[in-house]
């Protein structure tokens, strides 16, 4: 990854998929962009008002689970420092288990419109941020990934594995502690690979003892290494699920990083109950 090379077990069935591309028969959603090759653009999100009405608003989200746990008053707490509020991995894992749920799209701090425009700007589509192939997870997330800690992090995947999270796109926009040691880490242009060339865990993942629903990497038969484009504040990086992302260790000493991570899809696709 970069310039640094990082190991992790994995447990389970591995095997390599079918002799084609998956986005040959599903909905690229980049294919008309100018950056429809590399899978990926880094761009600016929204107006700075949006952008910072966004941080308070994900601090209070972070800070209500936290609180249920530790004693931090919202005055002292920061995203940025979380893990010299939350010490052990015990109390990470119970806030953890109720962050990666997610956050419902129906308490967006913003106009979710704001981010749908945007996204839809940049990929030339109507973008809608309702899944239509799961009414349950209308949510956005905000991950959390502490300093050192390998398994803060999903491993090397691609999503539409879990048939719900075909034909999207994805947004990683920071929130604190992004940079060119934790952003998300991916492969360019691998997202036009075929499955047989691809090896990764039959179903779901036991990565480094802990469990991820989400197929691992194990192996490519193409020599690659995965990269962090890095958006600074106030910008996100667009790109498409069908990448191989993740394994997003955060090597910073001292810095816990934050991130708003959500999935769109093409609004004829969507026939939401919000409407």
């Amino acid at each position: 990854m970069d310039d640094h090379y990082l190991d992790y077990q994995v447990d389970g069935a591995t095997a390599y998929g079918s002799d084609e591309v998956l986005l040959e028969k599903e909905d690229n959603l980049i294919a008309g962009t100018s950056w429809a090759g590399a899978g990926y653009t880094v761009a600016p999100f929204l107006a700075d008002d949006s952008y910072e009405t966004l941080l308070e608003a994900f601090k209070v989200n972070i800070h209500d689970v936290v609180k249920k746990f530790v004693g931090v008053s919202f005055e002292e707490f920061s995203l940025e420092k979380y893990h010299e509020f939350v010490r052990d991995d015990e109390t990470h894992s119970k806030i953890v288990s109720v962050v990666r749920e997610g956050f419902p799209l129906a308490q967006f701090p913003i106009p979710l419109q704001r981010v749908e425009n945007r996204v839809g700007e940049l990929c030339g589509i109507d973008a809608t941020a309702f899944n239509p192939f799961r009414s349950d997870v209308h949510v956005y997330y905000i991950r959390i990934v502490r300093p050192q800690a390998k398994s803060d992090n999903n491993p090397p995947h691609r999503d539409p594995w879990l048939d719900f999270l075909k034909d999207a796109v994805n947004i990683f926009g920071p929130v604190a502690g992004c940079n060119l040691k934790s952003a998300l880490p991916l492969i360019p242009g691998s997202h036009l690979w075929k499955e047989s060339e691809i090896e990764r865990t039959v179903a779901g993942a036991r990565v480094d003892g802990m469990e991820y629903r989400v197929p691992a990497v194990t192996g490519m038969k193409r020599s690659e290494r995965m990269i962090r484009p890095n958006p600074n504040r106030n910008q996100m990086m667009v790109f498409s699920p069908y990448l191989i992302h993740g394994g997003g260790t955060n090597l910073n000493a001292d810095v816990t990083r934050m991130s708003l991570e959500m999935r769109f899809w093409r609004k004829s696709k969507s026939i939401p109950n919000y409407l």
